[in-house]
């Protein structure tokens, strides 16, 4: 019974540590031959219930579009973004703590970063 209730206490504590819920801010670069690499701003406003994974997504808080086709499974993060011009991104991340990395398909790799902090970790800006 010991056992049960230390990997119960275990399995609650990695499933809420595994939530992307929250404000994440950081950089996407542009990999392409257009974009030289250069890196620029990337935010991301995230709700995730269960594998369910909605929110928005763009350069800054003022320029944000949905994300479209989101889930969040075993720290694994895809969503879809569609762009003024009518192409659609998808987003291939991995959410491990504080972090987010991933590739964007065929255009970027973005790292993004919410604080280690105890207080209202999911709501503050990196």
């Amino acid at each position: 019974m010991k056992k049960l209730l230390v990997l119960l206490a275990f399995t609650v504590v990695s499933m809420i540590a595994a939530d992307a819920t929250g404000t994440w801010t950081g950089t996407l670069t542009d990999t392409t031959s257009a974009g030289n690499g250069t890196p620029g701003p990337a935010y991301l406003v995230l709700k995730q219930e269960g594998t369910k994974l909605t929110g928005t997504a763009g350069p800054n808080a003022d320029s944000q579009r949905p994300i479209q086709n989101g889930k969040a499974e075993g720290g694994n993060l895809t969503f879809e973004l569609v762009l003024s011009e009518g192409r659609t991104i998808k987003f291939t991340l991995k959410h491990e703590g504080d972090e987010i990395k991933g590739d964007v398909k065929g255009r970027a790799a973005v790292k993004l970063r919410r604080p280690n902090s105890q207080l209202n970790a999911r709501n503050r800006l990196s």
